[in-house]
């Protein structure tokens, strides 16, 4: 299998055409604004089913799994802050980690002290924007870079947080490459990152073209490339598929930055 699958790999220029498909997927993905479950998440599937076959798995909101249940479905439709002038410090249109994951909608004009337990920065990297979540708490919240929360003045902020959280499903794909063996390699990647390329459009890139190279190929092991929500709750995607306790002997948890924290 390893003959088959790199032999062709020598020099550099030989990985170009490979690293301008993952560069250009993860182009297509990072600004879509992704949660553990949505249209951001189908979307996501979407695209790389496009590249890959795909079995699709919906789970409705509700569904015991272990000591986890499976959340209400969250779509954010715009989410913004106007300045006392009606000028827009923020707006999810510019960058989809401005708003916290699962945010409560908010419509409402707010003081500037009313509005700062709600906005989110890393002050010891005054250029960056945080990423936060509120799965599990009714919350709302934006996140913004430390610098723009400063040259924020006082006055009354318009804010708009356009979302919904209602019984839906959590959504999740399988592409099984079987192999000449009945031993299988699980390999699991998040997809539940919005605009991270390190911590998740990495990994996404990277599992897809090499189950797609697998494809070419009849490799020795089975291989399954589970694309879900939160690493955490991989064991939860395991009691979806209880045939896993059995037949995986080898397995990689994850292979994008923190899947494997």
């Amino acid at each position: 299998m390893t003959a088959r699958l790199f032999e062709r790999l020598h020099t550099v220029d030989d990985c170009r055409p490979l690293v301008r498909d993952a560069w250009g997927m993860m182009e297509e993905l990072y600004p879509i604004c992704r949660s553990i479950t949505g249209e951001g998440a189908r979307s996501t599937l979407r695209a790389i089913g496009d590249r890959i076959p795909l079995e699709i798995t919906n789970v409705p909101s509700g569904t015991p799994v272990f000591d986890w249940e499976v959340p209400r479905e969250w779509n954010m439709r715009e989410a913004w802050i106007e300045d006392p002038s009606g000028r827009r410090v923020v707006d999810v249109r510019n960058h989809s980690l401005h708003i916290v994951s699962y945010s409560t909608p908010v419509r409402g004009t707010f003081s500037l002290a009313e509005l700062r337990p709600h906005l989110h920065t890393l002050p010891d990297h005054p250029d960056w924007i945080p990423y936060r979540t509120s799965y599990y708490r009714d919350a709302w919240g934006f996140c913004l870079t430390h610098r723009t929360l400063e040259s924020m003045t006082e006055g009354d902020y318009s804010v708009c947080i356009d979302t919904s959280l209602t019984a839906g499903h959590l959504t999740y794909a399988e592409c099984v490459v079987r192999g000449r063996s009945s031993e299988e390699v699980l390999v699991f990647t998040h997809i539940c990152h919005p605009s991270l390329c390190n911590d998740n459009l990495t990994g996404i890139a990277l599992a897809t073209l090499l189950a797609a190279e697998l494809q070419e190929s009849r490799p020795r092991f089975t291989y399954s490339f589970s694309r879900r929500g939160p690493s955490d709750r991989l064991h939860g995607s395991l009691a979806m598929n209880r045939k896993y306790g059995a037949s995986v002997t080898v397995s990689s948890s994850a292979y994008s930055a923190t899947a494997a924290r």
